[in-house]
Order: structure tokens, then C-alpha cells, then sequence
């Protein structure tokens, strides 16, 4: 079969021809019919959750939809099951994963698509366990978005509590997670102002969010004061979500926020410090949270946010195996955005 190959971490992609896999005890095999192209690939790529060598090669993509195509041994599943991943591989017995916080595993065993070979391929192995039902109603590309790219907003919503009263600042809004953010918290009847730069992101933003939603340009000198204009109610946003991770952008944006506002980060650079005084989260009762994935649960509900027609996966371009190592290239100097598809 083929797949897309990473020799070594921080290299180079290649399209190579592999042997299909075979699923052991408790596995699966997934005809994989859409993964998603992503940065939170691409920062795998480069080592940025894991880096030892040993575990190069390696076939990346956590962030697919496909059909159990065979079974291991000691698995309820059956051939022909329509299904979507989970991305971290968890023990299922812990505290936190028998109560159902499974993003929260205290025996975390890595992430799919890093610790082990991973969707960018015509196949897959897939933990038993990791293959959750993709609903009716619920095209392969729109299950590859779900398995992350609406997962992860759900769980920001639900750490929050986003409803009705709020003003959602959602920074990197062109974003596969901030564009589908945006989306569900004005579902939940959030007011939200819509975070990017350059004008193309922003008219992407503008042509796929629903007419509640306002697009700011996030790189603008004035942009503390645009965010406050697009307030309607209140002194400023009272759900602030970075899905960037810059430092000087975070900032303004905690400026900008309301009394007894919250800060959501859902990045994980390793060299980036985010410093406000201490005093001002005082005064604010100001909260700040890191937001890790999503739960098992959350994955199901976001696919079926999308079988529901509640909210619409927003896919920008859909390419084949072989054009997954240009998107990566594209992805690392930023001249993408929003959510690419490969369909093996």
C-alpha cells in the first residue's frame, strides 16, 4: 500500500510503497477514507510531542474516518463498521479514564500517529478501543474534522461553561479549531468575535461562520479597541481562546477581556511564556486554563454535531497521498490554513 513516511523527526515526507498492516489482539484494521492535514501534525512531525529516535520511521495522521477493514482477536467490532479515532492511546483503568476524563489519563501511553504508525495511508491499525462510531449522516472527511478539529472546541466549551451570557474572543479564528469554534459557541448562543490576520483568513472566517459571529483583524494597533467595539454587551470578551500561541497577541487579548474573564490555551510550545501580573488576574478574577484535547464522549458528540447538521465541517481543499508532503511544507512557512483532507 502506500503511505506517507517520516524517516526521522524534524525531516522530510515521502510517499512510499509499504506492507499493509495486519491487526493484532485488540486492534483493528480502518480502510482510512479521510485524515485531516494538520499543524498538530505537523508539530509531531517535527518532534514536538515526541522525539526519540526509536520510534522513527514513523507513518503520521491521527485525525481520520474510514471502515474496519479485519479484526484482531478479542474485538466486539465487525468488518464494515464506519469509524473515527481517537488520537491518545489511554489505559482505560485509571481514576480519570474510568470516569470518563480519558484526555486526563494518569498511564498515558503517547498519541496515535507518533508512538505508533499513524493514517496517512491507504490503511491503518487502530487500537479496539481508539475506533469510535462515525453516525450516519456523517460523511469520512466531516469524521476526520470531528476526531479533532470539533472535538477540541467542544471540550473548550464544556471546560468553560460557554452559553448565552458570554462573548467568546476566539484568536486564530481562520484556524480548523478556531473556525469550528467559533461556529459551536454561537450554537450555544455565545456572542463571538473572530480573531486572525490577513484578509483572506478573514474572509474565510466571514464566508463560514454563521452572521452572529465577527471577524477581527487580530494584527491591527487598534485591536484591544476593535475587540471592545465588537462587544456587544459588557466591557469585553469573557471566554478568550488562543489556539496560536502568540505571546504578544495573548497579551492584548487578556487586556482586553472582561471582569472575572477566562483564558483558554490549547498550545504547546515548548519556548513561549505567557507573564501577566499577578495582581491582574486579581483584580479581573481572571482565570486562566490549559484545555487538553477532548474526551472519549466528546469525539462521539462532535461527530454528531455534524451528522445533526448543527454545525458544518468547514474543509477547505482535499488532496491525495501525494500531495501531503507539499501541505506539511506549506503548513510549516504558513501558507496554509484551515482544514486540508487527504483521501487515500
Amino acid at each position: 500500500m502506500n503511505a506517507v513516511v517520516l524517516d526521522e523527526w524534524g525531516g522530510d515526507l515521502s510517499v512510499e510503497r509499504v506492507d499493509r498492516p495486519e491487526p493484532g489482539p485488540g486492534e483493528v484494521r480502518v480502510d482510512v477514507r479521510a485524515c485531516a492535514v494538520t499543524r498538530t501534525i505537523e508539530n509531531a512531525v517535527q518532534g514536538g510531542l515526541a522525539d526519540d529516535p526509536a520510534l522513527t520511521p514513523r507513518i503520521p495522521g491521527h485525525e481520520f474516518a474510514g471502515v474496519v477493514d479485519a479484526v484482531g482477536d478479542g474485538v466486539s467490532l465487525d468488518v464494515g463498521d464506519r469509524i473515527l479515532a481517537y488520537f491518545y492511546l489511554v489505559c482505560g483503568a485509571c481514576d480519570h479514564c474510568r470516569r470518563g476524563a480519558t484526555n486526563r489519563c494518569t498511564e498515558f501511553e503517547g498519541w496515535y500517529g507518533v508512538n505508533c504508525d499513524g493514517a496517512y495511508a491507504e490503511y491503518a491499525v487502530l487500537p479496539a478501543a481508539n475506533a469510535l462510531p462515525l453516525p450516519d449522516g456523517t460523511d469520512f472527511a466531516a469524521g476526520a474534522v470531528a476526531a479533532d478539529g470539533l472535538a477540541t472546541p467542544v471540550h473548550v466549551c464544556e471546560r468553560t461553561g460557554v452559553d448565552d451570557t458570554d462573548t467568546v474572543l476566539v484568536v486564530g479564528a481562520a484556524g480548523r479549531i478556531g473556525v469550528h469554534l467559533s461556529q459551536l459557541a454561537a450554537l450555544r448562543g455565545a456572542h463571538v468575535v473572530a480573531a486572525d490576520v490577513a484578509p483572506e483568513r478573514l474572509a474565510h472566517v466571514d464566508d463560514a461562520t454563521p452572521a452572529t459571529v465577527t471577524p477581527v483583524d487580530a494584527s491591527s494597533d487598534d485591536f484591544v479597541s476593535r475587540v471592545h467595539e465588537a462587544t456587544p454587551y459588557g466591557t469585553g470578551p469573557t471566554v478568550v481562546v488562543d489556539t496560536v500561541g502568540d505571546v504578544e497577541t495573548l497579551r492584548d487579548a487578556f487586556a482586553s477581556m472582561a471582569m472575572g474573564g477566562q483564558v483558554v490555551s490549547l498550545t504547546t510550545h515548548h519556548d513561549r511564556v505567557f507573564d501577566a501580573q499577578m495582581k491582574e488576574y486579581v483584580v479581573k478574577e481572571a482565570s486562566f486554563h490549559g484545555s487538553r484535547y477532548a474526551t472519549k464522549d466528546e469525539v462521539v458528540r462532535a461527530a454528531r454535531l455534524f451528522a445533526d447538521g448543527r454545525i458544518d465541517p468547514i474543509v477547505r481543499r482535499r488532496v491525495g497521498l501525494d500531495e501531503v508532503p507539499a501541505v506539511h511544507r506549506e503548513l510549516r512557512t504558513g501558507e496554509t490554513f484551515g482544514t486540508t483532507v487527504v483521501e487515500p
